[in-house]
């Protein structure tokens, strides 16, 4: 009997690890949203940006998309490269955020940083046969992480 019950909350216990298939669906996007920033897709970053899109970045200044957009097209801001080390998705009826840290590679007038950083990202959706769109992001840098 003790076996059986073992077994069972073994069982119970790794379906509350799995990720359902919109949290894979988000964890993609902002996987491909890093790629973008890295790559320089700025047309893509535009089309899944929301149209009330704001970030809010290390250093606490907040800029809505237009602004975003802009200051990546100007080429004064660069993600040089992203690596993420670690990120996992909560998705709650329409809106899913998620939550992570990596090292971010950037160059900021000029001046190239590598910084840790821990980051959150909120996505939203009109309808669940909606595709998702990012309404807000926010990055700190982690405390001793900037080389």
């Amino acid at each position: 009997m003790k076996q059986i019950l073992f077994v069972v909350f073994l069982l119970s216990s790794l379906t509350g690890f799995s990720q359902t298939n919109d949290e894979k669906m988000v964890l993609e996007l902002s996987g491909q949203i890093f790629k973008w920033e890295v790559e320089g897709k700025i047309d893509s970053l535009d089309k899944v940006f929301n149209d009330k899109f704001v970030v809010v970045g290390s250093t606490g200044a907040q800029q809505t998309k237009t602004q975003y957009i802009t200051r990546l097209n100007s080429g004064n801001f660069v993600h040089n490269s992203i690596d993420v080390q670690e990120n996992s998705a909560i998705v709650v009826d329409n809106t899913a955020t998620v939550v992570g840290k990596g090292t971010f590679v950037v160059t900021a007038g000029g001046k190239k940083a590598t910084i840790q950083l821990s980051y959150i990202e909120v996505f939203t959706r009109a309808a669940a046969n909606q595709p998702w769109s990012v309404l807000a992001m926010h990055a700190s840098a982690l405390p001793g992480a900037e080389h």
